[in-house]
């Protein structure tokens, strides 16, 4: 098996747990482990520091935009409401 192919593999295994668990936390793991798998499919091989950062960019800006894509507008109602600090 070739490395873009495991990468693949761990991809699919981290959005099926996504789905289970419906934290939209996973999503963007698997997300960053798709662009390493197209990266190293690109680039026909395995390198630690480009996968490592490739991942991590890629993880990070995508849990980012994920994160504001699903906000819920009454988060913030509700915070203010419910507030423990309040007699």
């Amino acid at each position: 098996m070739d490395a873009y192919q495991i990468s693949l593999i761990i991809s699919f295994i981290l959005a099926i747990a996504e789905v289970m668990t419906l934290s939209f936390i996973l999503l963007g793991f698997s997300l960053g482990m798709l662009a390493v798998s197209g990266v190293q499919y690109i680039f026909d091989g395995y390198s630690l520091n480009r996968d490592v950062m490739v991942f991590a960019l890629v993880s990070v800006v995508s849990f980012l935009v994920i994160r504001k894509l699903f906000k819920k507008k009454s988060d913030l109602k509700m915070l203010a409401e419910d507030d423990i600090n309040q007699y």
